[in-house]
């Protein structure tokens, strides 16, 4: 007994030790779990069973059913599950196969026998797969639909979503007509956005994942800072059994005898996870599942036209490694005791990613001779969270989650990578033409860098942020008044802030005379405009002379907080539905700020002194969201969604160093200057549509929506004072608030269930995208030519009219389901994918020939008013499964482009091809050899101008 308690003791230590950290630490969360609800009768007459239990096999969690014969179980997990009913009197009834998703309802209905007194066997019932919930639009993808399918990117996974495209390359992916920084990526609950430029940080190998989430509308109040899309990944969690596996993928095989090069692709990965302790008191109460995933990638970027560019095929010095960590630990204090302990559960987590890759970039300007100094990127990535959640009741629980996040971020030349003093060095590159440069010279023809030429851009970036959640959630069930689930929530956020950036070639010209004297004015070669364009904030800089070169204020780091509440309430009436929130969001850049940004001098004609500024006041803003829905028919769902989504301006965007910015107006060249006056961009949302169930097996839904778009960030002009006093000397360029977009469409999917072996996944979308910007940075080049900004709107780089696919999958069972002979042993546990998909062309603008080399004509047309060719690809995947002992192992052969198909990507306005610009038939060109005009080809052809070829990988995956 003394050992029972002093183990319960410690359990209970553990859990307050748990309970200080949380609060000590902080975050940004999501929720992680789902819920099940239903209703027990009486199968003969339909009279409610009031007090009749229901459980979750394996697990405590369990409900009992009201005077209506109702039943909530909150906060259950991801992942499938047995659940029971059972009632005195009769037959306990199970149903297999539940699926519980994120923050969605999971209705499980019973409907029980009297026991006859001749069988007591528990009926057992096979649950069918739900869609996504009503209250939202996209699609549910589980891990089998994934591990059938061999994609190992996410975003390639998600794009095959209605109302998700993405570029031929598999890259940025943009949601109903949204730009690509507009989505929220969240893994296990925690946001992996890089708060400094809205790029997910966060890297989950496929065989981790147990089920992606992928909300393109309708999502509810409790996600916030995003306008477009959610992404809600959960991973596998452990159990009281151990499981695991470890599978390896490569291209290495490919090669002439199947007309398919090898690029040079490695993907390992293995996951494992169960008890931490393996006693039977214990194996349900501590366990773990994790894993790790190893890439190498010869050519991260494989091009269609590369055998035309070198001679092996494959572009040199553009490789990638990838190393990623990801683990969840679970503390179920309720297992304790005999399953009677405290209801409480600590759970905490880590995903940890590091890359190293070079960059051969799209210009091709190192192509031929100087790839060896293409830039290296380091990037590592860490995000640990921990969570406290306490049931104190099937009906009532709430989270109390802290998180850390941190980011860091470097590149520059592979050379001297963050030696900065060396970049345009004369003694530290042979050949260099004069100190402070960056160039050893072009070849004869004028297109491409000599070897040893040097490249001159250096960054890094450091930002993290701890951060702090608390969210509840009560399910209410009322005979008159519907069924409610209340969750309410407030989160807050304290970033720490790093950035420097220059080229570092000019801070070479800094040199000493005989006398030891310095040259130069270091303000004027480090953050001039003209020379290295310094800007830093949160290091200490100095030069080779050891003086600082920035002042005290720009050493400080940036510290901006975030914040946000909200309340929302999904309730189920007898044919109606209602999910109704509001959201407030919480934004303090805290800093000084300009007071107008059109007063830049004071009234003694001095630039940028303290009395212009002030201290930064908190952004708060409000959204509220509506949705409903109810039955046409028995079958026929009619789904209405309203939304106002707020999304608060990534921080990069919102600093700039003070140093800078004074200099910035005698730059000879300027670009464009951070305004921390930036305000939160706003959509409003509207969208209709009808959900159908045909049969058993097939489900359905079309949706029309229509977003709105305002004060969306991009480039604008203050213009110099005309008159007196003068304010602003010269005009200058800045990020605000300034551009529009409207997107309209129309998402459809249909989805077989398997039947016959075969399942059946149909996506279609069509989209109007329009805007007065594709992203923040697409006017800076007009702005800063002194011409005015579009006040009318165009279609956006991404308004892709039509996208879909059709997945189908055909797989065979084992014995059972094959002939029993010989080909019936081959076909036993094979399974085909093949995945179809297409889509008409993207915007680009028509513009005369160039009248230089590598230039671009004067516009021919309206921006964006001319498109590309359709695009046609087909992916498959063969299988097959095997026994091997106690596992099983599956061998597979994925090739993605099986066809080959010449994918065009992007193109030169002046031609509408990819590799030809026109100016080669151009009066222009002065040396009309036949060696230049190859060499001008090769410089032309981006690699990101083409989708990628065919690849062919193969692979083995052995899960125990």
């Amino acid at each position: 007994m003394e050992g029972k308690m002093s183990l319960y003791t410690y359990l209970k230590f553990i859990t307050l030790s748990f309970f200080v950290v949380l609060i000590l630490s902080s975050a940004s969360f999501a929720q992680t779990t789902g819920s099940i609800e239903g209703k027990v009768i009486d199968a003969k007459d339909n009279t409610p069973l009031v007090g009749a239990t229901v459980k979750i096999d394996g697990k405590t969690l369990g409900a009992s059913t009201d005077e209506s014969g109702q039943y909530v179980i909150l906060n259950v997990d991801v992942g499938e599950y047995t659940v029971t009913a059972s009632y005195v009197g009769y037959d306990d009834q199970k149903q297999t196969g539940i699926k519980v998703s994120v923050d969605q309802k999971t209705k499980v209905n019973f409907a029980l026998t009297v026991t006859t007194g001749i069988t007591t066997e528990t009926i057992t019932i096979e649950a069918t797969r739900k869609g996504i919930d009503v209250e939202q639009s996209g699609r549910l993808i589980d891990k089998q639909q994934i591990n059938n399918s061999g994609i190992k990117n996410l975003n390639t996974i998600v794009s095959k979503t209605a109302g998700v495209v993405t570029d031929e390359r598999g890259g940025d992916i943009n949601i109903r007509g949204g730009r690509s920084s507009e989505n929220l990526i969240i893994v296990d609950g925690v946001s992996t956005s890089n708060p400094l430029d809205g790029s997910s940080t966060g890297f989950v190998s496929t065989s981790l994942i147990e089920e992606i989430s992928v909300l393109t509308g309708g999502f509810g109040a409790e996600y916030g800072n995003a306008l477009s899309g959610v992404i809600n990944v959960s991973t596998k969690g452990g159990s009281d059994k151990y499981t695991g596996n470890l599978e390896a993928v490569s291209d290495v095989l490919a090669g002439n005898w199947i007309k398919t090069k090898s690029y040079g692709y490695n993907l390992y990965n293995f996951s494992f996870g169960g008890p931490l302790i393996p006693t039977k008191k214990l194996s349900r109460v501590i366990n773990f599942y994790g894993g790790v995933e190893r890439q190498y990638l010869q050519d991260q970027g494989p091009s269609w036209i590369a055998d035309q560019l070198t001679s092996d095929g494959l572009l040199p010095n553009n490789w990638k490694k990838l190393w990623s960590t990801n683990a969840r630990l679970s503390i179920d204090l309720s297992q304790t005791n005999n399953g009677k302990g405290i209801p409480i559960q600590l759970k905490g987590g880590m995903n940890i990613t590091n890359s190293l890759f070079r960059t051969l970039g799209t210009s091709n300007i190192n192509l031929k001779y100087n790839s060896d100094r293409t830039r290296l990127t380091q990037s590592d990535d860490q995000q640990f969270y921990g969570r406290l959640v306490h049931n104190v009741s099937s009906k009532f629980f709430y989270e109390l989650q802290g998180n850390y996040y941190k980011t860091k971020t470097e590149f520059g030349d592979p050379v001297f990578f963050n030696n900065i003093f060396l970049y345009g060095d004369v003694a530290s590159n042979p050949g260099l033409r004069q100190q402070g440069g960056n160039r050893i010279g072009r070849d004869a023809t004028g297109l491409f860098n000599l070897a040893g030429s040097v490249n001159d851009s250096y960054k890094k970036t450091d930002v993290s942020y701890i951060g702090g959640k608390l969210d509840a959630t009560y399910a209410l069930i009322t005979k008159n008044s519907g069924n409610h689930e209340v969750k309410f929530g407030g989160e807050y956020k304290y970033h720490t802030l790093r950035k420097l950036q220059l080229f570092p070639s000019a801070i070479s010209k800094q040199t000493v005379d005989e006398n030891g004297v310095e040259q130069s004015d270091p303000a004027s070669l480090w953050i001039s405009g003209s020379g290295a364009r310094l800007r830093s904030y949160g290091y200490e800089v100095n030069d080779q002379f050891g003086h600082s070169v920035i002042s005290g204020s720009d050493i400080e780091p940036k510290h901006p907080i975030i914040g946000a509440f909200y309340i929302r309430d999904k309730a189920d009436f007898n044919d109606f539905t209602f999910n109704g929130g509001i959201r407030v969001d919480y934004l303090d850049v805290n800093d000084i700020v300009l007071k107008d940004k059109n007063v830049i001098l004071d009234e003694n004609s001095q630039p940028l002194t303290p009395g212009l500024y002030a201290q930064s006041k908190a952004n708060i803003t409000v959204s509220p969201r509506l949705g409903f829905s109810f039955p046409v028919t028995e079958k026929t769902i009619f789904v209405a969604q309203f939304g106002k989504f707020v999304q608060l301006p990534t921080l990069d965007q919102l600093y700039l160093s003070r140093d800078a910015f004074a200099q910035f107006f005698a730059a000879s060249v300027q670009d464009v200057a951070e305004n921390p006056s930036l305000k939160p961009e706003k959509v409003t949302s509207y969208e209709v549509g009808l959900k159908q169930q045909i049969g058993d097996y097939v489900n359905m839904g079309i949706t029309a929506y229509y977003k709105e778009t305002k004060d969306q960030i991009g480039a604008s002009r203050v213009f110099a004072s005309t008159t007196e006093p003068i304010t602003v000397p010269t005009g200058y360029t800045i990020y605000d608030n300034v551009d529009f977009s409207v997107s309209r469409g129309v998402d459809f999917y249909l989805s077989m269930r398997r039947m016959n072996r075969l399942a059946v996944d149909i996506s279609y979308t069509l989209l109007y995208a329009s805007g007065t910007g594709s992203a923040f940075n697409t006017n800076i080049s007009l702005v800063n030519s002194g011409f005015d900004l579009p006040n009318f709107t165009y279609p956006l780089d991404f308004d892709q009219r039509h996208t879909g696919s059709v997945n189908l999958d055909y797989r065979f069972g084992g014995e059972e389901d094959v002939p029993h002979n010989f080909a019936g042993k081959i076909l036993q546990n094979m399974g085909l994918n093949v995945l179809f998909s297409f889509n008409s062309g993207r915007p680009y603008t028509k513009t005369e020939l160039p009248v230089s080399a590598l230039g671009t004509g004067r516009s021919l047309s309206g921006p964006n008013q001319v498109y590309t060719n359709w695009k046609l690809t087909l992916d498959a995947k063969l299988d097959k499964s095997f026994k091997i002992w106690k596992a099983n192992m599956n061998a597979y052969i994925y090739a993605t482009n099986l066809l080959n198909t010449e994918v065009i990507n992007d193109v030169y306005g002046s031609t509408g091809l990819p590799n030809d610009d026109g100016f080669l038939n151009t009066a222009q060109v002065i040396d009309h050899s036949q060696a230049y005009a190859d060499a001008y080809k090769i410089r032309l052809s981006n690699y990101a101008n083409w989708g990628a070829p065919r690849q062919v990988r193969f692979g083995v995956k052995l899960n125990f």
